[in-house]
């Protein structure tokens, strides 16, 4: 999985658990339940605020971190993250001093709670929202520009793997030569080239003639391949320390198929 995909999941969470502290909050305050029942829904309200801070806090870290890595400039999409983000932050900081410290303003924290439920509703619909539209659910990974980092290391570690190439397919014999000498080593023990028979993984005749791969169902392009190199789906293992000249070698041998 991508970075912005694991994200993506991630905000779905925070946003289900933005949904539980609104849902526990309009019962202990809306309703007036029972003693009991409102210690239990002040329980439910308290994990689930702590849920919530988990996920904002990891995604966060996951944003920064890709942020870091890919020195991309911020788009006006991400401005507005990142802009509601902080309000966010700011907003749970005074919700907690009402309710822990300055308690004469506690019922100020009620409109602070909701305010922030909103707002993770625009967080999300802004960012992880889109995102898993554009992409079919993450399916097509040729729009996400996470597609060349992933994570490292136990701290979740932002890295690329590189650079975005060019999707021309080369056609010149040479590099159609050396990329079945690559095949021929690398690949033919688990993929067929002359037939759809399946191996270990599926046979590989007009891999690139179809409108998708055979597994994944991403569009069928060069990018979707160097993709499928880099972070296989299934048994597929990693290609990832191909070069790039490699990698279209490969592509351009894929593509006589």
């Amino acid at each position: 999985m991508t970075i912005f995909f694991i994200k993506s999941l991630l905000s779905l969470m925070l946003l289900l658990g933005a949904c539980l502290s609104m849902y526990t909050m309009f019962e202990i305050f809306g309703r007036g339940p029972s003693a009991a029942s409102a210690g239990n829904f002040k329980k439910l309200h308290k994990a689930s605020g702590y849920i919530y801070v988990l996920l904002f806090v990891l995604v966060s870290y996951l944003c920064i971190g890709f942020m870091t890595a890919s020195k991309a400039e911020l788009s006006s999409r991400a401005a507005l993250h990142v802009v509601i983000a902080w309000s966010l932050i700011v907003l749970f900081i005074v919700k907690v001093l009402f309710v822990r410290v300055y308690r004469q303003f506690y019922g100020h924290a009620r409109t602070i709670g909701i305010v922030m439920g909103v707002m993770s509703f625009v967080l999300v619909g802004i960012t992880s929202g889109h995102y898993l539209v554009v992409s079919g659910f993450g399916k097509d990974r040729s729009v996400d520009k996470s597609a060349y980092y992933e994570l490292r290391g136990p701290l979740l570690r932002v890295v690329g793997t590189g650079i975005p190439a060019s999707s021309v397919i080369r056609t010149d014999r040479q590099s159609i030569g050396r990329g079945r000498t690559l095949f021929l080593s690398r690949c033919a023990t688990c993929h067929d080239p002359l037939t759809t028979n399946t191996i270990v993984g599926p046979g590989l005749k007009g891999l690139l003639k179809n409108p998708a791969l055979p597994v994944s169902k991403h569009p069928a392009t060069a990018e979707s391949l160097r993709f499928q190199l880099r972070q296989p789906m299934g048994r597929m293992p990693s290609f990832a320390y191909l070069t790039e000249d490699e990698m279209s070698d490969l592509i351009a041998y894929l593509n006589t198929l």
